[in-house]
């Protein structure tokens, strides 16, 4: 069967998620999704927050139809190191990239190095870390934006796959707002409706990536999408959307706030 999701999705149960998980479960079965793969940042997260987690994606499960995978989003050293670990159930709380990564796969989890280009947080794992990874985010919903994943995320993992890593390339909305959703989506070819099953198809490559411009299966090789005038737009776009990110960042630094409608035009126009 095939089941189509979305993936690195962030609920009030991170520090910086703003929708409820109902919320969460309600907006993807409003658009026919099958799945959706949790990732809360562990950063504030608690062992009773995680089995809040745990039991309420259970829940959501059975009364939305949408299967909501548990997961988090594990801060290694230096803080801008992430690990998402799809389908862990439980906490990982050490900062230790590699004591991360065996913690959640002796758990169960599917591995994935998030926004690996992000300040070149790639450079700061190890090689033996890398080793026991099962993905690479090469598209980031929320850094590259929704039609195309960025060039240097696939450049680098076909990189690594030269060296001989077998790093499976996963893509992830990175979501915490509802109104930013990128629409990039999992197509996973699996025999069940269940976490394994569909977590045992991401590592077997059995899924197809799509965004809005750009669409690849896990199993082909690796190619960065070709610079059309569309892509050159979406380009500047995002650059636009980056520059607004950064003042709006300033702006708080300072105290300033800009009115609320603004706030959130502002927010569905840079989406």
């Amino acid at each position: 069967m095939m089941l189509t999701g979305i993936a690195h999705v962030h609920s009030r149960l991170s520090y910086d998620g703003v929708h409820d998980l109902t919320e969460l479960a309600a907006f993807a079965r409003g658009r026919g999704l099958d799945f959706v793969l949790m990732s809360e940042h562990n950063r504030t997260l608690t062992h009773e927050t995680m089995a809040e987690l745990v039991a309420r994606c259970a829940a959501l499960t059975r009364e939305s139809g949408v299967l909501m995978v548990p997961g988090i989003e594990c801060e290694a050293t230096p803080d801008y190191v992430h690990v998402l670990g799809y389908g862990t159930r439980e906490l990982v709380t050490t900062r230790d990239a590699r004591g991360i990564v065996d913690r959640l796969r002796r758990g169960g989890a599917f591995t994935v190095l998030a926004h690996p280009m992000y300040r070149d947080a790639c450079s700061f794992v190890m090689p033996e870390t890398l080793a026991g990874l099962d993905g690479w985010e090469v598209w980031n919903g929320k850094a590259d934006g929704g039609l195309y994943p960025g060039d240097a995320s696939v450049e680098r993992l076909a990189e690594l796959r030269r060296r001989g890593a077998p790093l499976v390339p996963m893509a992830g909305a990175d979501l915490h707002r509802l109104e930013a959703y990128p629409g990039i989506t999992l197509e996973v070819r699996c025999e069940a409706p269940s976490d394994s099953a569909i977590l045992a198809a991401l590592r077997a490559r059995a899924f197809r990536i799509r965004g809005g411009a750009w669409a690849f299966a896990a199993s082909d090789p690796l190619r960065v999408p070709p610079r059309s005038a569309r892509r050159l737009a979406a380009g500047a776009a995002l650059g636009v959307r980056r520059r607004a990110k950064r003042m709006h960042t300033w702006l708080a630094h300072h105290g300033l706030r800009p009115p609320a409608g603004v706030a959130r035009a502002a927010r569905r126009l840079l989406k």
